[in-house]
């Protein structure tokens, strides 16, 4: 958690220092994801998730040169469902999933339109269960993150981006937790 506050502090410092700077691109972006994967330990069995939730994520940076940047998000990963798999078990449990990272981003040009770009920090990760028997638990755990992928230039000011990011893993109590996922948006600069 203290490592999160002092790479945000960071972050705003860092901002603050290039706001005066022409050079500095702001940007924000809005990205589809795949809503990831979790597996439940329900008495003894394995038992994966039987939805599929809708995942999104928000996303801001600021572009300190053409190669370096810093960006904060935010990824709302929906809820996974699961239910015993026995016959006649009424047991249902569910887990909501959400992040907020910090990363150090860096871009590499591939011509007029296309632009390589990867990114590394921290992802603070927020999950919540709750099941049929009225049992609930809130977990926060930080973990490294990364990520990379592939930006194309639609407009002078939009991009079209398409990448992959780790926000991290955890075990525990029979179940386990990965947040790993595949995106697609726009992002838009100013």
């Amino acid at each position: 958690m203290k490592a999160l506050f002092l790479a945000a502090a960071a972050l705003v410092l860092a901002a603050s220092a290039h706001a005066a700077d022409p050079a500095a691109k702001h940007y924000f972006g809005l990205n589809l994801t795949t809503p990831g994967e979790a597996n439940f330990d329900i008495n003894g069995r394995n038992v994966a998730n039987d939805n599929h939730p809708r995942a999104v994520k928000l996303y801001a940076g600021l572009q300190f040169t053409p190669t370096w940047g810093a960006e904060a998000g935010y990824g709302a990963f929906g809820s996974w469902h699961a239910a015993d798999p026995a016959p006649g078990a009424s047991y249902q449990t569910r887990l909501g999933s959400k992040v907020v990272y910090l990363a150090g981003r860096a871009t590499m040009p591939l011509g007029e339109s296309f632009a390589l770009f990867g990114k590394a920090g921290l992802a603070l990760n927020r999950l919540s269960q709750h099941d049929s028997l009225g049992h609930a638990a809130r977990e926060n755990f930080v973990r490294p993150m990364a990520g990379g992928g592939l930006e194309w230039r639609l407009a002078p000011q939009v991009s079209a981006t398409a990448e992959y990011a780790y926000y991290g893993s955890r075990r525990g109590d029979g179940d386990r937790f990965t947040q790993q996922k595949a995106e697609v948006g726009l992002a838009f600069k100013f």
